[in-house]
């Protein structure tokens, strides 16, 4: 099984190798493509527009290599559905499916995430994708994406805080907000647990491209009913992405 992992961002090194290779268990493999032209972060929705043409261009060249599903690696799920028209293969955004997983294991859920700007794109996001009712809310740690790495302890510890001030405000289950988080899921779960609350901690990047596994053993991709494949047309300025 191939799942090509998009990085909807111009920089290089955000998401290692070693992560990638981490993901990639019971036959399947793993591999990340990041964009040519595009945004170096993904932090707002302007970010999320220059990302897209890019991405349906990757997503394209992916298919016709042979990735059999395709994940974004951003929670804003940015390009879901233009991708979903672009090919066959399914095409999943973490947020999407990290709610979704979040709505079968709990009656509520909370995100906590980088920036407050984020907090109005996800309530846009659980009622699009109809969890208005379970959403709790969202609270951000104030650590722009690129310095994640270089900031993890207090990332650690403003993960844990909002997440057990979200589970006491009635949050079932914590969504991390966003996929440079991967790996924190485990920190956050055991300091929860500690302060008497077990609640599932959602990691967006093994969860989805762990669900994007069980599609394709399953045969199962999005409904061209719901995203028609797009009609084929010439764009201009484009070229240089082969953007058809």
């Amino acid at each position: 099984m191939r799942v090509t992992v998009i990085q909807p961002i111009t920089t290089v090194g955000l998401r290692t190798k070693g992560e990638l290779e981490s993901l990639c268990r019971n036959g399947l493999e793993v591999s990340g493509v990041s964009l040519q032209a595009g945004p170096p972060s993904i932090e707002s929705r302007v970010d999320e527009a220059f990302a897209v043409p890019a991405m349906v261009s990757i997503a394209e060249q992916a298919e016709k290599d042979g990735a059999q599903a395709l994940v974004i690696d951003c929670m804003g799920d940015p390009g879901l559905g233009a991708l979903r028209e672009s090919v066959q293969i399914p095409v999943l955004g973490v947020a999407q499916t990290c709610m979704a997983i979040c709505a079968s294991l709990a009656n509520s859920f909370a995100i906590v995430t980088v920036l407050s700007r984020a907090a109005p794109l996800f309530e846009e996001l659980a009622t699009a994708y109809g969890h208005e009712g379970r959403y709790v809310g969202c609270k951000a740690i104030d650590v722009p994406v690129l310095e994640i790495h270089e900031r993890l302890n207090e990332v650690h510890d403003g993960l844990a805080m909002h997440a057990l001030e979200l589970v006491r405000d009635g949050a079932e289950a914590i969504i991390l907000g966003c996929t440079g988080f991967m790996g924190c899921a485990e920190a956050i779960r055991l300091k929860l647990r500690a302060e008497g609350f077990a609640v599932p901690v959602v990691d967006p990047m093994p969860t989805t491209v762990s669900f994007a596994a069980t599609l394709i053993q399953n045969g199962l991709s999005h409904s061209q009913m719901s995203f028609p494949k797009h009609e084929t047309k010439p764009y201009k300025g484009y070229e240089f992405l082969k953007v058809r």
